[in-house]
Order: structure tokens, then C-alpha cells, then sequence
């Protein structure tokens, strides 16, 4: 499927640098707000901290997507992974609050700049025909590369600390560097389309393109909780008591369902449209989290984890393939910038809040409310969520 024109074969590297870059992620995925922790923070200061690295996205992410429609999106990759790497090779030495929170920020800061060009070029280099299914095996390849690496993760945590896994991810990141140099995709056509064509801003805020925008803001309640909190709950709660180890087992089925069902999830895109999937995919989300509230056990736990791979890919898949179904051709940059900042406004209003209810109302009340968000979020698509305009 790769490598016969220059598209495909940026599609390629494209996608030898998620995989090195979701391998990366993901040893750090079960450790990050542990190690954190360990250090003497409070659930509140985990809370901020979450919200810090939410303010990078939100100030600079704009400024990536109109960026992004003007210089090749390759370079805006190569400075993010470079920055990155940094970051993480410094990550050991933070043993204060305000070393966290300037990690945090410069974390998300740099790396605005990679996804919005990600996802930019994803929208450029894809087929029209057979979108969704190119897409759905495209996303299984890159998920392959966080498959093991949270239990790798973990593992490796456990029987070595915590300093190993985080220079081990910056020198991960040199492989997904290589992967972007080697992308030859002038997407110098895109940048002289998007200067020359008219709309302004009302291109980019259609009735299709709001409704996606409203309910990815809401869905981010989801993954903010699952990145700054729900280690620490399944690792101090009595129902599940889990060590680092399990907690990055959890993580790997999680994406092992990811990767597993992402070509088939892609296809049913294609046959019943993006509303369906976005709708019920986030409903069992909502149910989910019931169930680590009520549940107890390490095989629920892993239960759970699987279900919660398969719909969180039918949620995120849905949710691209729609706004790549109703966005400007011309404006990918800006169209992924805004997008993306509805994702930045729903981190900053979850992080702070679910961080104060779990310290003053308990950890429950904080999943409880995550599952409640969900079930808003599944009944506001069901209103918002326009196949298209007119």
C-alpha cells in the first residue's frame, strides 16, 4: 500500500514515527504520575500539574495550525521530537512541584507543534476512497507500537525505578525523528491553497465542524483522568490495590484491543457512517467507569481494560473521520488547530476539578463524574453531530 508515489510513501515514515513515538508514550503511560507522587505531591498538585500541561496546548496549538498551513509540516515535527526528547531525559532529575510544572508545560509546548502537523498531513496524505478503512489499518500498525511498552513500562519500573524508563523513551525518540526526515511530501500545493482561498473564519466553524468540536471538548474528561489520575486510583484503591506491573498490563490490553480492532472499526466507518460509532463507542465508555467504581479484582480490571481499548478506538476514530469528512480541504492546519483547541478548553476545566473532588469528595465521586461527562457527551452527539451541512 506504500511507497509507489511520494504520498505514500510520507504515509509510511508517517507512520514509523507514531510507531516509535506510541512506544515511547507508552513505557512512560503507567508511571508518570506515580513517579510524581512518590515525590511528595498532593492529588491537587497532580491536578495542576495536568492543568499546566493543558495551558501548553491551549497557547500554542492555535499558533502550530496556522503554522502549519504555511511551512512544511516535517520541520514542525523535527523541532517537536527533538524538544520532547529533552524533556524526558530531564524528567529524573524534577523532584519539586515547580520542576513538574515547567516539565509539564514544555512537555505539551513543543509538542503542539507535532500534532497538529500530525494530524494535518494524516488528513492530506489519506485517500478519499476507502478513507475510513485505509485509515482504520493505518491506526492498527501505529498502535502495535504501544502495545507491550506500558508493561514494559511497569515492569521495568518495579525491578529498576524509576529513572531507566524515561531516558530509555528519549532515546526512543531518535527513531521516530529518522522516520520524519525521511519523509519527501512537498506539501507546498496545500500552504499556496490555503493562502489563496477565500471563507475566512466561517469555513471553519460550520454547524458540521462545531458539533465535533463541542463533543470532543467534553470527551477529553476521559482521557484527562486516564493520564493523570487513574494510575494512582487503581494503585492506592482497596478494590484493586494494583502494582506498577498490573497497572501496565491493564494499559497493554488496553491497546492491544487499540490495535486490534482499529482496521475493523475503520471499515464500519466506511458502511454506517461516523454518528453511530461516536454515539454508542462513548456510551460503553460511560459504563466502564461504573464499572471500576463498583467492580473489584484484577480480572475485571483487565476485562475492563479490553472493552475500554475497542471503544476508546471506535470513539477516536469516529470522532478524526467525521472532521476529516467535513473539514475545508484547503484550511487542514487551522480546522486540526481548533480542533484540537476544543480539547484544550475540556483538559482545562477536568484536570483542576477532578483533582479537587478526588482529594475533598473522594476517588469515586472523580470517576463517577467522568462517567457521568461520557453519558452527557453520547447524548450531546446524538444532537450535534451533523454528517454534513445544508
Amino acid at each position: 500500500m506504500f511507497g509507489e508515489t511520494p504520498r505514500e510513501r510520507s504515509l509510511f515514515y508517517l507512520m514509523m514515527a507514531q510507531l516509535a513515538l506510541g512506544f515511547r508514550g507508552g513505557i512512560i503511560s503507567p508511571i508518570l504520575s506515580l513517579y510524581i507522587r512518590q515525590q511528595g505531591m498532593s492529588i491537587s498538585q497532580v491536578g495542576l500539574l495536568g492543568t499546566a500541561s493543558i495551558l501548553g496546548w491551549l497557547i500554542f496549538e492555535p499558533l502550530s495550525g496556522v503554522v502549519a498551513d504555511r511551512i512544511r509540516k516535517k520541520w514542525m515535527m523535527v523541532f517537536a521530537i527533538l524538544g520532547s526528547t529533552i524533556v524526558y531525559a530531564l524528567y529524573p532529575s524534577a523532584s519539586t512541584f515547580r520542576h513538574f510544572l515547567v516539565l509539564y508545560f514544555a512537555m505539551t509546548s513543543v509538542m503542539s507543534a507535532y500534532a497538529i502537523a500530525l494530524k494535518a498531513l494524516q488528513a492530506e496524505l489519506l485517500p478519499k476512497e476507502g478513507r475510513g478503512r485505509t485509515y482504520g489499518r493505518y491506526l492498527s500498525v501505529i498502535s502495535l507500537g504501544g502495545v507491550v511498552s506500558p508493561f514494559i513500562g511497569g515492569w521495568i519500573t518495579e525491578n529498576r525505578g524509576y529513572t531507566l524508563p524515561f531516558y530509555l523513551s528519549a532515546l526512543i525518540g531518535v527513531g521516530g525523528l529518522t522516520a520524519v526526515l525521511l519523509m519527501d511530501y512537498d506539501d507546498k500545493a496545500t500552504k499556496d491553497s490555503a493562502t489563496r482561498v477565500g471563507g475566512g473564519w466561517r469555513t471553519l466553524f460550520t454547524a458540521s465542524l462545531v458539533g465535533i468540536y463541542a463533543v470532543r471538548g467534553l470527551y477529553i474528561f476521559n482521557l484527562i483522568f486516564r493520564s493523570n489520575f487513574l494510575p494512582i486510583y487503581l494503585h492506592e484503591s482497596p478494590r484493586f490495590n494494583a502494582s506498577e506491573t498490573q497497572i501496565g498490563t491493564y494499559m497493554t490490553l488496553i491497546r492491544l484491543a487499540v490495535a486490534g480492532s482499529q482496521a475493523f472499526l475503520g471499515t464500519l466507518c466506511d458502511r454506517y457512517g461516523t454518528k453511530r460509532m461516536i454515539v454508542v463507542s462513548v456510551s460503553v465508555m460511560g459504563a466502564t467507569y461504573l464499572g471500576l467504581v463498583y467492580g473489584q479484582g484484577l480480572a475485571l480490571l483487565y476485562v475492563i481494560g479490553l472493552v475500554q481499548g475497542l471503544f476508546m478506538a471506535a470513539a477516536d476514530l469516529g470522532m478524526m473521520m467525521h472532521l476529516m469528512s467535513v473539514m475545508p480541504e484547503s484550511r487542514t492546519g487551522m480546522v486540526m488547530g481548533i480542533y484540537s483547541e476544543s480539547e484544550n478548553v475540556g483538559g482545562i476545566m477536568a484536570s483542576p476539578s477532578l483533582g479537587y473532588m478526588y482529594e475533598g469528595s473522594g476517588a469515586e465521586a472523580s470517576v463517577l463524574t467522568v462517567s457521568a461527562v461520557l453519558f452527557l457527551t453520547a447524548f450531546l452527539s446524538v444532537l450535534m453531530v451533523r454528517e454534513k451541512d445544508g
